[in-house]
Formats: C-alpha cells, sequence, structure tokens
C-alpha cells in the first residue's frame, strides 16, 4: 500500500517588526515626518527672511526627520513610560512615574537637537567647507551651527509630535493602510528620498556648495 504524501504546509514569512510595529508603518510615517520638516523649515525661512525654497532637495522631504520616527519609537517607546530599546526604566505606572517620564524624553530631546545640529553643522562644513544653516544672528546662539532658540523650538515641536500624534498616526496607519500598500510606498518614495539626499551629498561635495534648485522671494 502506498504512502500518501501529505501536502506542505506553507509557512506564512512574518513582517519585520521592530518593537512590536512593522516596520513600513514607521517607514510610512517616516515619510509623513520628513515632509513636515521640510515644510517647518520652509515656514521659518518664511517668518525670519520671506523666502521659500527647495531646502537643498529635489523633493519636498528631508530625510533625516525621517529617522526621528524610528528613534522616538526605539529609544523612547512611550513617552508615557519610556522604554529605551525595550528596557522600561520606571517600574510603575504611576502619575508621578509619568511626568519624569516626559520629562526625560523632553530633555533628551532637546539634548539631541543641540547637539546633533551642533555635529552635523560643524561636519559638513569640515567635510565639503559648505554652511547650510546661520544661527549667528539669533540670540543665545553656540557657534553659528546651534543655539537655544532654535534648540527650544525645533525640540519643543519634536516631542509634542512624539507626545501626542506618533502613536495615534501608527495606530491609524495600521488600520487604515494594508502591509501591501505601505511596502509599496517604502520601497518608491522612500527609496526616492534616499536617493535624492545621496544626489545632495554628491552635488554639495563636487561643487562645494548645497545645491539650490529653486528659491521665492516675497
Amino acid at each position: 500500500m502506498k504512502k500518501t504524501k501529505e501536502p506542505k504546509i506553507r509557512q506564512v514569512k512574518k513582517p519585520f517588526t521592530i518593537f512590536g510595529v512593522e516596520a513600513v508603518y514607521l517607514c510610512v510615517l517616516g515619510i509623513a515626518t520628513a515632509f513636515l520638516g521640510w515644510l517647518a523649515e520652509n515656514v521659518v525661512k518664511i517668518i525670519s527672511s520671506g523666502t521659500f525654497d527647495c531646502r537643498f532637495h529635489l523633493l519636498p522631504f528631508i530625510s533625516p526627520y525621517a529617522l526621528i520616527v524610528f528613534a522616538v519609537h526605539i529609544v523612547f517607546g512611550n513617552p508615557d513610560d519610556v522604554a529605551p530599546f525595550g528596557k522600561r526604566i520606571f517600574r510603575h505606572d504611576t502619575a508621578y512615574c509619568k511626568v519624569l517620564s516626559n520629562l526625560l524624553v523632553l530633555v533628551t530631546i532637546y539634548l539631541f537637537v543641540f547637539f546633533g545640529e551642533l555635529i552635523v553643522g560643524n561636519l559638513w562644513e569640515i567635510l565639503f567647507g559648505v554652511k547650510l544653516w546661520n544661527y549667528s544672528s539669533s540670540p543665545l546662539h553656540v557657534t553659528q551651527y546651534a543655539g537655544l532658540i532654535p534648540t527650544l523650538g525645533y525640540g519643543t515641536g519634536a516631542y509634542l509630535l512624539f507626545r501626542f500624534v506618533h502613536t495615534p498616526s501608527l495606530k491609524f496607519l495600521q488600520k487604515n493602510m494594508t502591509h501591501k500598500t505601505a511596502l509599496i510606498l517604502s520601497c518608491t518614495l522612500g527609496v526616492l528620498i534616499v536617493v535624492d539626499t545621496l544626489i545632495m551629498i554628491l552635488v554639495t561635495a563636487i561643487t562645494r556648495q548645497a545645491p539650490m534648485y529653486w528659491s521665492v522671494h516675497f
């Protein structure tokens, strides 16, 4: 009597997740944040100098802002219960711990913005001889690349987005966008944003000046 072959069970490949959230949804949220960052910088430019420009990119996205989504998710997790790399700092779920958690997140973001701008600004000048921004005219500046007012402004904005927008936005995307759609956006628009950034770096390295593809003065 011949033995019948049992049908092979096809294993469904699980999507790649980062601390409980599918990476493609973080990527989509990162794309949206990259656009908001581009928009926010132009709002500041319009107020300060009456200028609206490309912010050195072909597309209306600034890729470092997209990295913020991944950074806050990995480093903080939840503003009310901060858990770097998935490890909780506060063991008790009390109002006092929640306040401390949010203060820790806020101070960390301020430090990240201050030293991030300081390091990136000086690094670009050392490598390419290019000054991407200049806070010298701003009160309480520390060199031309960092200052108290920009740090408080960008840092507070980033904290508020993380506190009130990050988690609800992720839940909205997971509920209303299919994994396939998020994957397509990540592999198309996400890749284009990365390529755009690489082009900006290449043009800057060759011409020794940041590319300004278009600019509108009011």
